[in-house]
């Protein structure tokens, strides 16, 4: 089931925007009426400086220094934490002083205020509430002071600091971020009590909503035995799979994940919903971050973007860009994972650094990275935008930004590269096996996008010449079908060996793409380990190569076959030691040692 169809149950306040989004066919996703909410142009586009905690902690110059003595030209947001706890620490007694001294301050030096409510965590008199739940550990029954998303409390809890959060500021606030990063209830905030990572669903109405929603999905309890090859006597026994079993019972693991990431979007959705109920109009910012992309952090990186385009105007911030310190660079491909559909949907898409030390370098690199991602949200820690190439310079980094910047533009790219999601809910791995590494060692040849199965099944194959696959077997029982009708209409489908891959069921569903090898296809192109088949009007490109770095050879040299009859957008079949982004009207340049850029005109092909 498309995650479009999950959500049809879903109701907001968006009556066209809710229909194009959750009740046309999945095909139909992709609104262009939706495209009218986000900045097009640089002088729209909010540069954040961040970020100030309230009340002040502790009470002193720090916070007020943030924007005293390092506001600089262009700066046009700063970004302020709201402590629940310590703002309204007896109901209705709200503790504001410093707030209102912030937004004083604020407005002196011609900035505009960006709110983050901190409400995971509630104040003591809310826990002595009926609207507080806290979420427990599945398996321990360990509870954390963290509000249940699945307890409809919950949002009357968050209704209260909203009505009166918009009743005294409302037309001070020009952008509210949500108050959590997607994904967090399991990866941070509680994790951290217990030194692990767990699915932190065990309270009532968490084990209420899977059992419901996995009767929903099947039908009735038979089906679900049947596909889980469970026993199950009555609906009240439906209970979450074990972990360390999960690849004993795939389809039902598999289930649990889908079900945990989609009710944190249910949940989000609802919180929106709250949101623009007292902030009607304003741009709300949702992050998404963290270092690794888990599955079992609960964060469907394109569903989410698709739900909260119905609550417009909307950005979704990646926050998990990392210093690119890492081994494998890897902010890129992060953005490479959201932009795209943030794109398609109308969205805005954002960027975020995880600290305040990037160099003068980092911080070119990372304007290069943020315009090819067509970001039109620029978030960065205050003392970043002070960089300079040497001591008693004058600030820089913003104008190099708005030189720079393609504001709410996707590039032109033929090729996708495969995200393997059910095989990641299997693994529990932080990425694909591989797949870093290939797309920091490709970016001298390919600007790509990440393509996951939320994608195939949303019938977006067909915005792609080519998909390069570099790990995964095991795909949701919709997917394979769809590739097997994009390759027949012409598709080049790229696969680290001849690929055997598997539904749920455990069925190799891709044996009738091979039965077509192209010996003369294979000769011509004379690339070790190659073979080709022929589906339709389409080809299969099979990679013998056990070293990622070979592959990554072979797949260039495939790209330059496919590409010699018609020109693959962002691709080039010599690495100069620089990175291209194409857009229609020219390409972006960064040379991928000193990361200056250029933008040199002329129309794509």
């Amino acid at each position: 089931m498309t995650f479009a169809a999950r959500c049809r149950n879903i109701t907001v306040p968006w009556g066209i925007v809710i229909a194009l989004t959750f009740s046309l066919p999945a095909s139909a996703v992709w609104a262009d009426a939706l495209k009218t909410f986000n900045p097009k142009a640089i002088a729209d586009v909010p540069f954040v400086n961040g970020g100030l905690l309230v009340p002040s902690s502790p009470h002193g110059p720090n916070n007020r220094g943030v924007i005293t003595d390092t506001t600089l030209p262009g700066m046009t947001h700063v970004e302020c934490y709201l402590d629940w706890p310590r703002m309204e620490p007896e109901k209705d007694n709200w503790n504001d002083a410093d707030f209102d001294a912030m937004l004083a301050l604020s407005m002196t030096h011609g900035l505009k205020m960006l709110v983050l409510p901190c409400l995971c965590n509630p104040p003591e008199w809310m826990k002595s509430t009926s609207l507080f739940t806290p979420v427990l550990d599945s398996k321990t029954g360990e509870a954390a002071n963290y509000f249940s998303p699945w307890a409809p409390g919950t949002y009357d809890a968050y209704d209260h600091f909203y009505d009166a959060l918009a009743s005294k500021y409302g037309a001070q606030i020009d952008i509210v971020k949500f108050p959590i990063e997607i994904g967090l209830i399991v990866s941070l905030a509680p994790g951290q009590l217990t030194g692990h990572k767990g699915f932190w669903c065990g309270d009532a109405y968490a084990r209420a909503d899977f059992r419901d929603r996995m009767l929903a999905k099947y039908g009735d309890l038979a089906r679900l035995n049947a596909a889980w090859s469970t026993r199950f006597a009555v609906a009240a026994d439906i209970v979450y799979p074990d972990r360390e079993n999960r690849l004993n019972e795939p389809r039902r693991w598999v289930d649990f994940l889908t079900w945990y990431q989609e009710s944190q979007t249910r949940a989000m959705v609802r919180e929106l919903k709250v949101i623009r109920k007292h902030f009607p109009n304003i741009l709300i910012d949702i992050p998404m971050g963290y270092g690794e992309d888990l599955q079992s952090d609960g964060c469907d990186r394109t569903g989410v973007p698709v739900a909260a385009a119905a609550f417009a105007p909307v950005d979704i911030r990646s926050t998990h860009a990392g210093f690119n310190r890492n081994r494998y660079p890897q902010a890129y491909w992060f953005y490479k994972r959201m932009a795209p559909t943030c794109h398609r949907m109308g969205i805005g898409f954002g960027t975020e650094p995880p600290g305040g030390n990037l160099s003068y370098s980092e911080m070119k690199r990372a304007i290069f990275e943020a315009a090819s991602a067509g970001s039109n949200f620029i978030f960065q820690y205050f003392q970043n935008y002070h960089r300079t190439p040497s001591p008693g310079m004058t600030p820089h980094i913003i104008d190099n930004y708005k030189q720079t910047l393609r504001p709410f533009e996707p590039s032109l790219v033929d090729i996708g590269v495969l995200y393997p999601t059910t095989q990641q809910m299997l693994d529990l791995t932080g990425y694909p096996d591989d797949q870093l590494q290939f797309c920091a060692g490709g970016r001298g040849y390919f600007d790509y996008d990440l393509v996951d199965e939320n994608m195939v099944e949303w019938n977006q194959l067909s915005r792609y010449r080519v998909i390069v696959q570099t790990s995964g077997t095991t795909y949701r029982d919709a997917v394979l079908p769809a590739f097997g009708k994009w390759l027949a209409r012409g598709g080049a489908l790229v696969t680290r060996g001849t690929p055997h891959w598997r539904d749920l069921t455990g069925q190799d569903k891709t044996a009738p793409w091979l039965n077509r090898e192209d010996a003369a296809a294979e000769a011509s192109l004379a690339i070790a380990g190659l073979h080709v088949y022929r589906d339709g009007k389409g080809s299969l490109y099979a990679l013998d190569a056990p070293d990622v770095l070979l592959y990554l050879k072979g797949v260039v040299a495939v790209l330059t076959a496919v590409s010699a009859s018609s020109p693959l957008h962002g691709f080039r079949a010599i690495d100069d030691g620089s990175w291209g982004t194409e857009f229609a009207d020219g390409k972006l340049v960064c040379d991928s040692k000193t990361f200056e850029t250029k933008f040199v005109a002329g129309a794509a092909k």
